[in-house]
C-alpha cells in the first residue's frame, strides 16, 4: 500500500524550535503515566477531527492559544498548515493516531502547572481510494494545568534537521 509520510515532509517546510535538550525529558512512572496520557490524546483527537473535517476552527475552538501564536517559520502552532496541505491532495474519511507508536511519552515538569511532554507516535488518514496517508510525529506538547486539567497551550514539531539531531543524540 502506498503511504505518502506527511510529517516528514512538513519537516522540511518548517522551521521549528523544538527542544534539542531530550535529555531533560524523563518516561513518566507508570502511576503518573495515566495523568500525561490524557491530554495528548485529546490533543490528537482534535488535531485529527480538524484535518478530518478541512477545519481548523475545530482545534482552535478546543486550544484557543494555538491559533494566536502560530509560526510556519518556528514549527509552533502549525497544524493549520497540515489541515490546508492534506485536504489540498485527499478526500480524508478517516484516521487513527497512536500517541506512543514509536516510543512512551516523556514529560519535561517546568513547574507545578507547567511541563511539556514529548510525543512520537503516529497519525495514520484514510482517504477515500482506501490508500492511506499519514506517518510519524515527534512533537512537544506544552501543557499547563487549569481547574485541575492539563491543557495544551503551545505545539512545537521537530523539524527534519532536528529530527536528523535527536536521532543522532540517540545512537551510542
Amino acid at each position: 500500500m502506498k503511504k505518502v509520510i506527511f510529517m516528514l515532509g512538513i519537516f522540511g517546510l518548517l522551521g521549528c524550535n523544538a527542544s534539542q535538550g531530550q535529555n531533560s525529558f524523563i518516561e513518566p512512572e507508570p502511576s503518573d503515566w495515566v495523568e500525561w496520557i490524557k491530554p495528548v490524546r485529546e490533543y490528537m483527537y482534535y488535531r485529527t477531527q480538524a484535518v478530518l473535517q478541512n477545519d481548523v476552527q475545530v482545534l482552535w475552538d478546543r486550544y484557543p492559544l494555538l491559533e494566536s501564536s502560530s509560526s510556519r517559520q518556528n514549527g509552533v502552532n502549525t497544524e493549520k498548515y497540515e489541515v490546508e496541505s492534506l485536504n489540498d491532495s485527499f478526500k480524508l474519511i478517516d484516521a487513527n493516531f497512536s500517541e506512543e507508536g514509536y516510543e512512551r511519552i516523556k514529560v519535561k515538569q517546568l513547574s507545578d502547572q507547567e511541563a511539556v511532554i514529548l510525543v512520537h507516535g503516529g497519525i495514520g488518514y484514510l482517504r477515500d481510494d482506501f490508500e492511506e496517508s499519514g506517518g510519524e510525529i515527534l512533537i512537544e506538547l506544552y501543557v499547563e494545568e487549569k481547574d485541575h486539567h492539563w491543557t495544551v497551550v503551545k505545539t512545537d514539531e521537530y523539524t527534519l534537521e532536528e529530527y536528523k539531531e535527536w536521532i543522532k543524540g540517540r545512537i551510542p
